[in-house]
Parts: structure tokens; sequence; C-alpha cells
């Protein structure tokens, strides 16, 4: 099994971003027949890696959840018997709005209950908390960034605490969405917060 190459298209999704704490990973794929998956590396220490996944034959992968600050990312490949190749060229990179900034700014404002919940008998409620009147719009993304449903479009919005919007677990296109983890998007003016919601049944 050869060593792979990462491509330089490793980057932290920052400015802009759906998701804070968010990188994305991406390496050229291995040309062995024997090739039977990758596992990234990642940790705050170069060369010391807390945590590893194992993606299968995908070679590309989001990271979700990341504390502000440095980390450092390597990509392994293996092959169907077991033989793992040596880690990658190490690349680093800099988290800088990661899941803790959050939590600046009172995180208990910004939440759903129940959570999880169970569509079809139950909805969820969001709360959240505006300092000033403002336009908010609502939208819920699954695991992979993919836009699920446009929950609420730019509505004015008065000063204080809001409970009045909820989800049913249902798509754009009414239909009931799979158990797992969504984000509920919150926007308004030029701020962004963000709620995990799990479904379960």
């Amino acid at each position: 099994m050869k060593k792979i190459v990462l491509h330089i298209s490793l980057f932290s999704i920052v400015v802009g971003s759906l998701l804070p704490g968010t990188v994305f990973i991406e390496w050229k794929k291995n040309t062995e027949i024997d090739l039977a998956g990758y596992k990234i590396y990642w940790g705050t220490q170069s060369g010391r890696y807390s945590e590893v996944k194992n993606v299968g034959f995908d070679t590309s992968c989001t990271i979700y959840h990341l504390r502000s600050g440095n980390y450092f990312f390597s990509v392994t490949a293996y092959d169907t018997i077991g033989n793992e190749s040596d880690y990658s060229n190490e690349m680093e990179i800099f988290v800088e709005n990661g899941e803790d900034f959050l939590s600046n700014e009172n995180e208990t404002s910004y939440y759903n209950f129940p959570n999880p919940f169970n569509p079809g008998i139950e909805k969820t409620n969001l709360r959240y908390f505006l300092i000033t009147d403002q336009l908010v719009s609502i939208d819920i993304y699954d695991v992979n960034e993919n836009l699920v449903r446009n929950l609420l479009p730019p509505t004015l919005k008065s000063a204080g605490e809001h409970t009045e919007d909820s989800w049913d677990g249902k798509s754009s296109f009414g239909l009931f969405l799979p158990n797992g983890v969504y984000y509920v998007i919150i926007k308004f003016g030029l701020e962004k917060r963000v709620i995990t919601i799990g479904i379960v049944r």
C-alpha cells in the first residue's frame, strides 16, 4: 500500500459557514486494486492524533463539532487484509469560529424542546431570544449540509423571547425525515445561531 497524498483543498468553513466548528477534508483516490478504505486522523498536536474516523471508500469527509484552535489532519489507506499505509502528509488548520463561540452569548437562549423528538407523535418547539426587532429566517439542514426544510421565510419578529416556531420533522416535500441529527439555522440581521435536533422513533 503506497503512501497517499492529500489534496491542498483542506479548508475550515469559517466565514459564511453553515455550521460552526466544521472542517471539510478531501484527498486523492488510491489506485491499488486491494484498496478497502480510508481513515482520517486528527488532533490538536502535530503527529499525535486523538481522533480517528473510518470513512470507507469515501475520499472526502466533513468533521463537525470542533472547538476553536489549531488542528492537525492526516489520512491513511488500508487494504483488504488489514494492512494500513503510512500517514499522508499532515495538514494544519486553525478553526477560528468553533462551537465554543456559541456559549459566549447565553447559549441557553437558543434550543428546542423536546429534544430529541418523535415526529408523528409530537413536534419540537424552537426557543430563541432577540435583543431588538429583527427579520428572522429559519432553515433546517441534515448532517450532509443539505437543506431539507425552509421552516420560516424572512419574517419580522419583535424583541424578546420566541417559542412559537415549531417543526414536525417533515421535509419541504411533506415527508417525514429519517432518524438522525439535524441542524436548525436561525438567522437574524447579520447573526446566525445553530440548534442541533435529534429525531428518534
